[in-house]
């Protein structure tokens, strides 16, 4: 019996109809992450963190497609996946004491101990580490993924952006206490290489991070 992939329960599929959406949703999605980047951060700045890491979520599962489907269960407890699925889990621990930590801490001034004295953001280092780990297990179940590399690229500059803005609104708010804190304590990964850099700095390493994910 021949098969053909274009046909699909009796309907053939031209081999490029998938293309076309596929890119639109790609477009709008980079669009409204980028606009959502601008939206000032000064109080509901906690809702739109989510959207870089809905952007990285986003692609990885349209890459990947197998693990929305029936192989959901391999990509859980695959043990080949296994280092993969502890960097994801080292991430959301940081990211879960960070936010906690600073639930605790509403309103008593600037927080600057804790996680928060390892780097400024620690939330937004935890949710980058946790979708490496994702970026690793797709290497590690299928090889290299363009496409999610790209996406925990365009992730981590998304949450550059977000801590850019914050900080400068938190430089309003607590004037040389937060200008001190800042020239003390890292930016989003806790290495120091520059105290005025430190954007340039954190995509620099996350390039270098990228790089070393060329070689598993």
């Amino acid at each position: 019996m021949h098969y053909d992939e274009n046909v699909i329960s009796g309907i053939y599929m031209p081999k490029n109809s998938g293309k076309k959406p596929r890119r639109l949703i790609e477009a709008l999605s980079a669009f409204f992450l980028c606009l959502f980047q601008y939206v000032p951060v000064v109080g509901p700045w906690r809702g739109l963190m989510i959207f870089p890491l809905a952007f990285y979520i986003f692609e990885f599962f349209w890459s990947l497609p197998e693990f929305r489907e029936q192989q959901l269960h391999l990509f859980l407890f695959e043990p080949k996946l296994m280092f993969g699925r502890i960097v994801v889990l080292i991430g959301f621990l940081i990211f879960l004491a960070a936010f906690v930590q600073m639930l605790k801490a509403r309103r008593k001034g600037l927080l600057t101990s804790g996680l928060y004295s390892v780097v400024r953001h620690p939330q937004y280092f935890g949710i980058i580490i946790l979708t490496l780990g994702l970026t690793i297990m797709s290497i590690q179940w299928s090889g290299w993924h363009t496409s999610v590399a790209l996406a925990w690229l365009i992730e981590v500059f998304g949450y550059i952006l977000l801590a850019s803005y914050e900080e400068r609104c938190l430089l309003k708010e607590y004037g040389k206490e937060y200008a001190e804190y800042k020239q003390k304590v890292p930016f989003i990964f806790p290495i120091r290489l520059s105290k005025t850099l430190d954007p340039l700095i954190t995509i620099l390493i996350a390039l270098i991070i990228i790089f070393l994910l060329t070689l598993i």
